[in-house]
């Protein structure tokens, strides 16, 4: 894991706008791992003694880079305040969204966060007039009661 200095930082701040409209900063540290993954943690981590601790995994899974934008995890999506690029799903479409279903949803190529009333269900892209899912398969809900 790589810790992102201030000018790498300004930079995922700079697309987050440009995509989402966020102006909100974040008060955490930011961490890239080699696949290009960035993790967010506590800034006091740094205070802590971690000699004697075993340590799997630094910070929440955040977003990934990818060659045409940032895409935003779930937590990701429901830290930021986006203004722009966002997608309101209807009861059925969030139904078909939460199973991980893919669907045609009239709209620039773009990513976009996913909500259904007030709640952020994550971030998806559409390409081609299709909604992506980008829900990981083990959070995907089977059935909905």
């Amino acid at each position: 894991m790589k810790i992102l200095n201030s000018r790498e930082i300004k930079a995922i701040y700079k697309q987050l706008e440009e995509q989402f409209g966020n102006k909100k900063k974040l008060d955490y540290g930011f961490l890239e791992n080699n696949k290009d993954k960035i993790f967010l943690i506590s800034k006091k981590y740094a205070e802590l003694d971690t000699k004697r601790l075993r340590v799997n995994n630094l910070g929440m899974y955040f977003a990934k880079r990818q060659i045409d934008g940032i895409r935003l995890s779930i937590e990701g999506s429901q830290m930021i305040e986006p203004t722009k690029n966002i997608i309101q799903l209807n009861k059925e479409q969030m139904e078909h969204w939460v199973k991980g279903e893919d669907f045609p949803f009239e709209h620039e190529t773009a990513y976009v966060i996913i909500k259904h009333n007030k709640d952020v269900l994550g971030c998806g892209r559409v390409v081609k007039n299709t909604l992506r899912n980008m829900v990981p398969k083990e959070r995907r809900l089977k059935s909905l009661t």
